[in-house]
Formats: C-alpha cells, sequence, structure tokens
C-alpha cells in the first residue's frame, strides 16, 4: 500500500517518469542493504567469505527465472502506475487472484488444489468481475495502460509461484532470494536506462537536487526493499492464493486512501466494482477463518480421544 502512494506521489508531484533509473536505483539500495545484513550476520575468515561468494554466485544463476518475472513485472506495474490513477491501477490489479489460479491448476499444486471449494471458487469470480467492471468505463482511454496492469498480474503470479519453489526445494531464503534477484536485475536495468536514455533524461531532470524529490525517491526505494523482502517471507510461508487475496484488501484500503490524498475521481462504475470485490475477499477471508477454527478444534479434541 506504502508503495503504491508513494509511487504514484514521486509521479503526480514531480512528473518523473525514468521508471527504469527508479528501478535501478531501488535494486542498488536493495544490494547495500542485503550486503550489509549478510556480512554483519556472518562475520567470518576471508576463507568464509570466499565460499559465500561461490554459494551467492549458484544462487544468482537460481533465481534467473524469477528474476526474469519479478523485473518485468515491476516495469509493467510501475508504467502503468504512471498513465492511470491508483483507484483504476488496484481495482484491476484485483485481477490478479484470477492468474494465481491459473497458475496453480498448470503446476497441478496438491496443497492448494485441495483447498479449493464452492466459496473459493465463487470469491475468485467476484473479485476478478469486480476488477473488470471497476475498470470499464475508462477501458477506451487507457488501453496501454490496462494491457500493463493485466501483464504486471500474470507475471507477478508466475513470481509468485517460483517464489514458492525455489523455498520448496531448499535453494534460497527470503533476503537471499530478494539479494540475488537484485544482482541479477542491476546489469539489465543499467543497460535498458542508458539504452533508453533515461539516466540522460534523469540528469537533466529540473527536480533532481531539490530535497523533496531526493528524499521521495528514497524512501520509494527504501518501501520497495521492505516490500520485497516481507513479499519474499510470506511467498515461502504462505501459499501465493492466500498472499493475493491479502493484497486484494489492501488494496481496497489503498484506493481509498488515494481518493483523499490524490483527489482520485471515482465513478460508479468504480465504486461497484470496488464493493463486488470486496465482498469476494470477504467471502474467502469468512471461509478461511471457520476452517483454521475446525481445524484448531479438532487439534484439541484428539488427545482427549486418544486418552479415552
Amino acid at each position: 500500500m506504502s508503495f503504491s502512494l508513494a509511487a504514484k506521489f514521486l509521479f503526480k508531484v514531480f512528473a518523473f517518469h525514468n521508471t527504469t533509473v527508479l528501478l535501478l536505483y531501488e535494486t542498488t539500495i536493495n544490494i547495500i542493504i542485503c550486503s550489509f545484513i549478510i556480512i554483519r550476520k556472518r562475520r567470518k575468515s576471508i576463507s568464509y567469505i570466499r565460499i559465500l561468494l561461490q554459494e551467492k554466485t549458484k544462487q544468482i544463476k537460481q533465481t534467473i527465472p524469477f528474476t526474469i518475472a519479478y523485473g518485468t513485472s515491476v516495469f509493467c506495474g510501475m508504467k502503468a502506475l504512471s498513465l492511470i490513477n491508483i483507484p483504476l491501477f488496484l481495482a484491476l490489479r484485483r485481477t490478479l487472484i484470477f492468474f494465481v489460479f491459473g497458475f496453480e491448476l498448470l503446476f497441478k499444486r496438491q496443497d492448494a488444489l485441495k483447498s479449493m471449494n464452492i466459496a473459493t471458487i465463487l470469491s475468485i469470480i467476484l473479485i476478478t468481475l469486480g476488477a473488470l467492471i471497476a475498470g470499464y468505463e475508462h477501458i477506451s482511454n487507457d488501453i496501454y495502460g490496462y494491457i500493463l496492469v493485466i501483464c504486471n498480474n500474470i507475471l507477478s503470479a508466475l513470481g509468485l509461484h517460483i517464489a514458492k519453489i525455489l523455498n520448496q526445494q531448499k535453494q534460497v531464503g527470503p533476503l537471499e532470494l530478494v539479494f540475488s534477484n537484485s544482482l541479477n536485475l542491476w546489469p539489465i536495468l543499467l543497460f535498458l536506462s542508458l539504452l533508453t536514455q533515461d539516466i540522460q533524461s534523469f540528469m537533466s531532470f529540473e527536480s533532481l537536487y531539490r530535497t523533496e524529490f531526493l528524499v521521495s525517491i528514497t524512501l520509494v526505494a527504501l518501501i520497495g526493499f521492505c516490500l520485497n523482502l516481507a513479499t519474499s517471507n510470506c511467498t515461502m510461508k504462505n501459499s501465493p492464493f492466500a498472499i493475493a487475496l491479502t493484497h486484494n484488501v489492501k488494496d481496497i484500503v489503498s484506493t481509498a486512501i488515494s481518493i483523499i490524498l490524490f483527489d482520485d475521481q471515482i465513478s460508479r462504475y468504480l465504486l461497484s466494482g470496488i464493493g463486488l470485490s470486496f465482498v469476494g475477499s470477504f467471502i474467502y477471508s469468512y471461509t478461511k477463518l471457520k476452517s483454521i477454527q475446525k481445524e484448531k478444534q479438532t487439534h484439541i479434541e484428539l488427545p482427549t480421544t486418544q486418552k479415552d
């Protein structure tokens, strides 16, 4: 939520549109923070550091598929956010749950498929339908932004599944995933920044040396790091579907805040779509809560049965 609002503030208030430079800066911040944490956590001899570097090289190769999915996803998301308002962006982002469900079926994840029931499928339908209704009114005006958000959702869903697979195979942890992914992305983003002349444009940006701008862009990068680390942690402890649904609840709150902060216009289509998505999220959350309570009750009753 904080990342979307901070990024939109940067785009809207400072008219900043150098997306690749922003991502390059965020990736640099990620590498610096991760390096500091790893070195501080593992104060060892030079020989140990050499072994650690060899391990990191192996992890970098293992995380290349995740980097491709993540990098293109974030680029599409940033570009879309600079083109359309936050309520519309977040409404369309809620179709993420549909693509996550699609990848659940594609990867044939047994644990996820077993948890699927009528309530879960109904919640997916309502959330996706709500997102489509919310975006219906402006589709002809913002078709490029729409395509970018859909690409962002597809790639985000794929990235969540790849991260889960990496964790199941015990190849990388959350911090290692962020670090390896950032190392993979950095040279690619640098090359793209030079190729698209984003760096040259950035260096001549009129607000470049303003304190407010420097604080804002650094804040976006730091929030981006926290978001990456939190998402990696959540992905490795929860299912991609549960994470996608949590995003939906978060997006509803973000939409309300963005309307107040940025004076974004809200139509009856957008309001109806948000309401329908909220109903879908509520149905899933309520069903999941009942399921957890039932499991806890089973665990409590089990020892008593064995004693008798």
